[in-house]
Order: structure tokens, then sequence, then C-alpha cells
């Protein structure tokens, strides 16, 4: 009897092996259910899944789980067509996005109401809400069905960043690319001060003649790494009052491995120690320049993850 409880409870593990918990009124906890929890519950995925998940990305309430062989999963809210099933539907548990069944996914992100994946060729495509130009499609218009995006048919395209309304991307020629929401500057420098939004990708210039290694994207804010751990940072400031339509190198002492660019703060790795810079407790800091605002916390380790970030929400 204490053999079989005992297998019982290992099988139990087993099958609990990723959890979720918080808001989850639109089924972004995936664990099958419409409800907020405040205890872990475990993420609901098919065994035959589990081992080979590589990467998950979070959006507003909705998030996206990539395996190591290209295969895509979907869940939480819906209703702009951000899960890629072709209805506007919220899901409380992952669902296999049937659209990439012939494709190998290579890379992922989720903004606040839309997804992006790349497949093995270079491909993008996009789903999801498109009123502010995010999809990148030369229109506003929102779609509940993967759509490559044709700017980059003739491209390749390697890596992604998404932030609230605005996307970006990295190409194997070492070119950035920015569209969506252009209020704060976030994908790039714009024609005139008016301008809201950019529904074509159009290039993000002023990086030096660097290779790029990853972007990343929260909020009005964009930031992009160097393979050198040179950090550039533009869009909505972080520290100081004004906003940077132009990436700007940040931390020229520091050799950056990963980073986490968060809603009101940034946080970054350098030589095994994290450092903050931004909002704190929901206040601004008021540095005269940017590496004035960084906090050493000494001691502080974590392990790199897919792509080099710890998390995208």
């Amino acid at each position: 009897m204490e053999k079989a409880a005992a297998a019982a409870a290992e099988e139990d593990r087993e099958e609990a092996w990723a959890w979720t918990w918080g808001a989850g009124t639109d089924g972004q906890l995936g664990n099958g259910s419409f409800q907020d929890h405040h205890l872990p519950q475990p993420l609901l995925l098919s065994p035959r899944f589990r081992s080979r998940v590589s990467f998950v990305s979070g959006g507003g309430a909705h998030a996206i789980a990539l395996t190591s062989d290209g295969e895509v999963f979907t869940w939480g809210r819906g209703t702009h067509g951000q899960l890629g099933h072709g209805n506007v539907e919220n899901i409380h548990h992952p669902k296999s996005v049937k659209f990439f069944e012939n494709y190998t996914v290579t890379c992922v992100s989720t903004g606040w109401n839309h997804s992006g994946f790349v497949t093995d060729s270079g491909q993008l495509f996009m789903c999801g809400e498109g009123s502010f130009g995010q999809l990148g499609t030369g229109d506003n218009q929102s779609r509940n069905f993967p759509f490559e995006v044709p700017f980059f048919t003739t491209k390749h395209v390697e890596k992604l960043a998404f932030g609230m309304r605005h996307s970006l991307v990295l190409l194997r020629d070492n070119s950035v690319y920015g569209f969506g929401s252009a209020r704060r500057g976030q994908v790039g420098k714009s024609a005139s001060k008016n301008q809201k939004f950019y529904n074509i990708p159009r290039l993000i210039d002023g990086f030096p003649n660097c290779k790029i290694v990853n972007l990343y994207a929260n909020g009005d804010h964009s930031a992009a790494l160097d393979e050198s751990g040179q950090l550039y940072i533009w869009g909505r400031s972080l520290a100081g009052e004004h906003d940077d339509d132009q990436p700007r190198a940040a931390f020229p002492s520091l050799s950056i491995s990963q980073v986490a660019l968060e809603w009101h703060h940034a946080l970054v790795l350098s030589g095994g120690e994290l450092y903050t810079i931004g909002a704190y407790r929901h206040q601004k800091r008021d540095p005269d320049v940017i590496e004035k605002a960084v906090v050493q916390q000494p001691n502080l380790t974590t392990s790199s993850t897919h792509h080099g970030t710890p998390y995208n929400l």
C-alpha cells in the first residue's frame, strides 16, 4: 500500500512539471480554469511535449510555448486572435497551433495582444491586435490566424521582441526593424512629432558598427544587446525625464550577458552580478545620467535561459 502511494506521488510530480499562479480570468495560467490562483497550479500540457518545451513567452494575458523541435502551443486571452487558432476565444490550457504543423518554428514573442512566430527559413508570421500597426502588415487590422508579413518575405528574420503595442525584428544581416506604436520613440526616429504609429516595418538606425545578438521590448521601450555585451536602450525613458528615439549605449563599463526589460524597470546581469535601472516602488529615480541609475546587488546570480531572456511580459 505504501509503495502504491509512493508511486502515485511520483507520478503526480512528473505530471506537475511546471506551475503557474496569479490572475487567471482569461485562462492565462493554462491550468484548465478561468480563475485566479494564489498558490501554484500545474500547467496542463501533454506529457509527450513537456520535456521538449524550450521557451515560454508571456503577453498581456496569453502565452506561447515553443518546443525544441519547433512545435507551438498557445493559451490564455484570445479576444484579438493572438492565439492563432482562427478565432477570438479564450483558452484555459495549452493548445497546439495547427497552422504550424508543416513548419519548424525557432523563435516566438508576445506583446500585450499580439504574437509573432519565426520559422527556420526566416519567415515571420504575426497574429492578434493590429490597431497600432504592430503586425507590420501595412494596415491596422487584427488577425486571428498567423499571417506572413510581406515586408520580410525576401529577408531572413532571426529574432523578435514585442512591447505593449510595438514589435522589433532582428534580421540575419544584422539590421533591426521596428513597427507599431511610435509615440515614445520605441520604433526609432519618427518622421514627425505627430507620428503615432507605423504599420510597415522601418529600419532602426543609430547603432555603431557592432553585431546585435538579441532584442528586448516591454511597455513602450526597447533594447538590443551586441556580441561584446554592450546594451542599447531607446523609447520611453527608464531613468531621467526624456524619451529617446535612437539607440543609446548604456553601462559602457559593463559586459552584459542577460537582460530583462520590464514595464518600469530593467534588470541586467554582468559577471554574475545583478543591476537594476528605472522605477523602484512605483517612484522614478532621478539620475543626471543613466549610469547613476544603476544599483548593484552583489552576490546575485541567475541561470542562463533560452535566447538569454529570463522572461518577456
